[in-house]
């Protein structure tokens, strides 16, 4: 008898949620993750053949934000302010600054009337380098040969390179058919990020990302459906049924309780920010969802996934915004490591614009040499920097007054 007069209780104002436990559909598991990059693939309309790894390594960095971030932070560290300047006699160097000046102005591949080619073609070698880890550029030449008229992009993944009998390397561009074409070492351009005598190809930076990111993003969609399920926090009143009056038959005591649960209801639905709520014993209010700890759980697992996303980009998790309580001297390490990595890869964009403005002005009959310079990044530990200097010299200062080391033996120890 209880257990009718629950089931029709629940049949008039609480329809009968579906099974709490399904059939699972063939293709899919709770235990077995999906195959790698699918989850990728089902949420961007991306497919990872395992050919077009350009393709993909674009891919990530353009629709992970992390990734996004990690390759926008390398190429604006390198991208400081940049100039040229030519060695050479007073007219020369003028004329050559003429001759450089008229090759920005067409140097860069797109048409559309900028004058700073060279700093546009660094900052998209930089891209590129830091998204693939190689770049691969073809200088064309005027019809005349008087000079390079501009620079194309290859597809670095078709360049090959032959050992020929005497050891050396040589590049070769694959063809739409399949075939191989020499690559002239005089108009060939190609860096790698690292260089690997084993690998002329280098090394790819985000090639330890792409499974971390597939976590990453499997987690975004637990989250989301965790938080859609969880929702916001809501009351739920639970009524009990009141008991049988002796004697009493079904039809008078369905309505009798039916009449009890719609007062109730009523009484919550025109409940005033200043009413009270008056009931027997029988009714239950608690908060259900909610609760936000979940959250906090979800939080730290994600962090820990994203900073192996951060290493796998070979930055340090503070120059994205994401460590915490990291200690002064910490950084300060952390830091010159980054400019030094900055330093290195920033002589990879001088070494294109070198070589491009001296095969211009060696076809102009230009013999200046020239030289492309980036500033530094700014210092925040300059005025630290600039105590330590200052210390150094005095130090310096007083071993030279003291007899024990000569002026010239101090100069050499101070670095000049």
């Amino acid at each position: 008898m209880v257990s009718s007069l629950f089931s029709l209780f629940r049949a008039r104002r609480h329809p009968q949620p579906d099974p709490a436990v399904r059939a699972v559909p063939e293709r899919q598991s709770f235990t077995v993750a999906d195959p790698p990059l699918d989850l990728l693939a089902r949420g961007h309309s991306f497919l990872y053949d395992g050919v077009n790894r350009a393709a993909f390594y674009r891919f990530l960095r353009d629709h992970i934000p992390i990734v996004s971030a990690g390759v926008w932070t390398w190429v604006h560290l390198c991208c400081t302010p940049q100039r040229l300047t030519l060695d050479g006699d007073d007219s020369g160097t003028r004329a050559a600054e003429r001759i450089i000046d008229e090759l920005a102005r067409r140097i860069y591949p797109r048409e559309d009337g900028d004058s700073r080619g060279l700093q546009r073609l660094v900052e998209s070698v930089l891209l590129d380098l830091f998204t693939v880890g190689r770049v691969a550029l073809v200088a064309h030449l005027l019809p005349d040969r008087s000079g390079v008229s501009h620079v194309t992009a290859l597809d670095p993944h078709r360049v090959h390179w032959r050992e020929a009998r005497d050891g050396r390397r040589y590049a070769y561009a694959e063809q739409a058919d399949g075939s191989l074409r020499a690559l002239p070492p005089d108009v060939f351009f190609f860096r790698t990020l690292q260089s690997d005598l084993h690998r002329p190809h280098g090394v790819e930076p985000l090639a330890s990302i792409p499974f971390v990111v597939e976590i990453e993003q499997r987690m975004l969609e637990d989250m989301a459906r965790a938080s859609h399920n969880a929702g916001t926090p809501r009351l739920q009143i639970r009524l009990a049924p009141p008991e049988r009056y002796p004697g009493e038959d079904d039809e008078t005591y369905h309505e009798r309780i039916n009449g009890y649960f719609d007062r109730t209801v009523n009484q919550f639905r025109e409940l005033a920010p200043d009413d009270n709520v008056f009931t027997w014993a029988d009714v239950e209010v608690k908060l259900i969802g909610g609760s936000g700890r979940e959250g906090t759980v979800w939080k730290l697992n994600r962090e820990q996934v994203i900073e192996d996303v951060i290493t796998g980009l070979k930055l340090f998790p503070w120059a994205l915004g994401r460590s915490h309580g990291t200690t002064k001297n910490w950084i300060f390490a952390q830091y010159n490591l980054l400019m030094q990595i900055v330093d290195t890869v920033q002589q990879l964009g001088a070494d294109l614009v070198e070589w491009l403005a001296r095969l211009e002005l060696r076809l102009k009959g230009s013999v200046a040499d020239p030289h492309w310079i980036f500033a530094p990044n700014q210092d925040p530990f300059i005025l630290d920097r600039n105590k330590a200097r200052l210390l150094e010299v005095e130090r310096v200062e007083r071993l030279v007054n003291g007899g024990f080391i000569s002026k010239h033996q101090g100069a050499r120890e101070l670095g000049y």
